[in-house]
């Protein structure tokens, strides 16, 4: 005699132990801990943990333990639909790749894109590359493209293109308000140092509605120039310092830009919104100090609001303050070892 038994249901990927002798909810928070660099190997001990790893679920726990949270570090080294991107954690010292940027046969060599971090997500926008469908073959233009890298699926999607092609930019994100703002730009090539061209048009990127929306355009041509925000109390500004506009010519030759040393702010709302036009502020340095900006990098301070804003010009470093006139104060100097 047979006796008939229904087989036993399979246990789901989100009920299968995390750690053995643990509850789940235990041994979700112990793997939450795991540093982003090394969940990709992680991922193929077993089915449970590939499922872990690549939740939603991972990125809430981390976000309400403070001390499993890291600040990654991006870094391009160079076209980033060729050669992979690498994430950098500072907390244990450990690095790991990501995948390139979705292919594309006609253009090559892209350059001076933008990356800016909303959440848990990775844009990459614009730049300047050659297309093999235009002529001349060695003239650099600008793209349009907009690419986001989701943590969770481990790859990149393609969204909505910029209104109007640009490189070489100052881009910012504005906090609790899923907007990105772009503004200035051109086609310069890291190839040429000279020539390309400069733009002037705004423009503002709705992650919820994947759409890009033309805001008032910059009071001039501006390019490679750099952009952040500034909160002081409930009000927010976008902030452009620096970049080229228009060019000259030594013995009608030998083109030669004319870099820009002050800034423009344009006032946001609450939404991240313009409420306004651009004004212009005060000269970052005097007359014959420097040629142009130098490196700039913008930390945020969450208590005050106002971001510290740093520019290394050769060996010197210099702090800048946001005050109606622009002045760099110099804070040291850099070694190289």
């Amino acid at each position: 005699m047979v006796r008939s038994s229904s087989p036993r249901a399979p246990a789901t990927p989100e009920a299968a132990t995390l750690l053995p002798g643990l509850p789940n909810d235990i041994g979700a928070l112990v793997l939450s801990f795991v540093p982003y660099p090394h969940q990709g190997r992680l991922k193929a001990t077993c089915k449970s943990w590939r499922v872990f790893f690549s939740s939603k679920n991972l990125i809430s726990l981390r976000h309400r333990n403070p001390k499993a949270l890291s600040h990654l570090l991006c870094i391009f080294p160079q076209d980033p639909s060729i050669a992979s991107p690498y994430l950098f954690d500072p907390h244990s010292l450990a690095w790991c790749p990501l995948p390139p940027l979705p292919p594309n046969p006609h253009v090559y060599g892209l350059c001076n894109f933008t990356s800016v971090s909303i959440g848990p997500n990775l844009y990459v926008l614009g730049g300047s590359h050659f297309d093999a469908r235009s002529f001349p073959l060695d003239r650099p233009l600008p793209s349009s493209s907009t690419f986001r890298f989701n943590f969770f699926t481990n790859r990149w999607d393609r969204l909505a293109p910029m209104i109007s092609p640009r490189g070489s930019f100052a881009c910012a994100a504005v906090p609790n308000s899923d907007q990105i703002l772009v503004a200035g730009g051109g086609s310069r090539h890291n190839m040429f140092g000279a020539a390309g061209s400069r733009m002037s048009s705004v423009e503002r990127y709705d992650i919820e509605k994947d759409e890009w929306v033309a805001l008032h355009g910059l009071p001039r041509f501006r390019a490679g120039c750099v952009g952040f925000l500034v909160r002081t109390g409930e009000h927010r500004e976008f902030w452009v310092m620096g970049g080229y506009g228009r060019s000259r010519t030594i013995s009608g030759v030998f083109p030669v830009d004319e870099y820009y040393r002050d800034a423009v702010v344009l006032e946001l709302n609450d939404g991240g919104y313009d409420c306004g036009k651009w004004r212009e502020v005060g000269d970052m340095w005097e007359e014959g100090e420097r040629r142009k900006l130098g490196k700039i990098v913008v930390l945020d301070d969450d208590e005050r609001g106002m971001p510290g804003i740093f520019m290394l010009d050769e060996n010197d470093i210099f702090r800048g303050k946001t005050q109606e006139t622009w002045k760099l104060m110099p804070v040291g100097s850099s070694i190289i070892l």
